[in-house]
């Protein structure tokens, strides 16, 4: 009879512990297929990223303005590039001024767009959902996750381990780190941890030059 207990219990917890990670596999999902990080819910923003190598020291890696899901000004130490939807531009800074530079080749943006972000959610693995923490003096929900996304039309994927804060008062995505970055043009993992900020602003616009 004790045995028999003992095997319904481990059984039972199994299950129960399968079923919390199915949930929190399922919640992570949610953020990037209408939750806070969906492209078609996301409000403006400037997402700043650096690169945090093993000795502590940072490097900026990009610093890029979204107006919606189609409209954005990324600027690296390359310079600075307009992308609305097909059509692309570069310059000196987010001011410009703009040059044309031709066009993406993406037949339908919007599908484009809206493909990436779920290729991202279906393929998290190893789910954490680790409730609310202290970010920078504010309650936020953290989440980490592993996804390597299967290749795009292009041939294109990435990966790694990332790391999510939600902020509890907005439901906003504050703050993202990916971890062992690979990708289809550097599939070595990154000794590097991308560090993301967001700060939400309703004013950015990104208009095409005249």
């Amino acid at each position: 009879m004790r045995c028999a207990l003992a095997i319904f219990l481990a059984c039972s917890g199994a299950t129960i512990s399968a079923a919390v990670a199915a949930d929190c596999t399922a919640e992570i999902k949610s953020l990037f297929q209408g939750g806070p990080w969906d492209p078609f819910v996301v409000g403006n923003r400037r997402v700043t990223t650096v690169n945090l190598h093993p000795d502590g020291s940072t490097t900026p890696s990009s610093d890029v303005l979204w107006d919606g899901p189609f409209k954005s000004i990324n600027c690296t130490v390359n310079g600075c590039f307009m992308g609305i939807k097909n059509a692309s531009w570069s310059g000196p800074s987010f001011d410009g001024p703009w040059a044309k530079s031709g066009d993406k080749g993406i037949e339908d943006f919007e599908a484009f767009v809206r493909n990436t972000s779920d290729r991202l959610a279906e393929s998290v693995k190893e789910a954490e959902c680790l409730g609310e923490t202290d970010l920078d003096g504010k309650s936020a929900r953290l989440y980490r996750f592993f996804s390597k996304s299967e290749p795009n039309e292009y041939g294109s994927w990435w990966g790694g381990r990332y790391s999510y804060w939600v902020d509890v008062a907005t439901n906003r995505v504050v703050r993202t780190e990916l971890a062992d970055g690979i990708a289809s043009w550097a599939p070595e993992p990154s000794k590097d941890v991308q560090v993301t900020t967001v700060v939400y602003d309703d004013t950015i616009r990104v208009e095409a030059p005249n």
